[in-house]
């Protein structure tokens, strides 16, 4: 009973870690499973389980997508740069948009913006973009 509790308080504490993706924690690279999806922030570095596979969202290229709380003619588009394993990769969403990469037998798909998805959380300056991406074999 008490190791089943130690358990489940353990996993809160993990699933409560970097709810902002503007908070800094969760100390060096996370390790993320294939096919499941994941958060990651500029900068931060993510290693795949199980592989020798390292990815880091290395920078925001353009951010035009149309935020939540407006109304657009267009969606818009973001475009990012990933470094995986030494080899330089950009994704985009929205609007003619590549979503999806390859490297060696594995594909990385960016599915969505996380953070910022407002005009006001646009608008500031100090925002940490964050997206939320899956890598799966091919």
């Amino acid at each position: 009973m008490r190791r089943s509790l130690c358990i489940a308080v353990g996993m809160m504490l993990i699933l409560s870690c970097c709810q902002s993706p503007n908070e800094e924690c969760c100390d060096g690279p996370k390790e993320v499973m294939l096919g499941q999806s994941f958060s990651i922030k500029v900068g931060e570095t993510v290693t795949i389980a199980q592989s020798a596979v390292v990815l880091t969202f290395e920078s925001l290229v353009s951010d035009s997508l149309c935020p939540e709380d407006v109304e657009c003619v267009t969606q818009g588009t973001l475009s990012i740069e990933i470094n995986i394993s030494g080899t330089e990769k950009a994704l985009s969403l929205g609007d003619n948009s590549k979503s999806i990469t390859d490297y060696k037998d594995y594909s990385i798909e960016l599915e969505r913006l996380v953070y910022p998805t407002k005009q006001s959380e646009k608008d500031s300056n100090n925002s940490t973009y964050a997206v939320q991406m899956k890598i799966t074999r091919s």
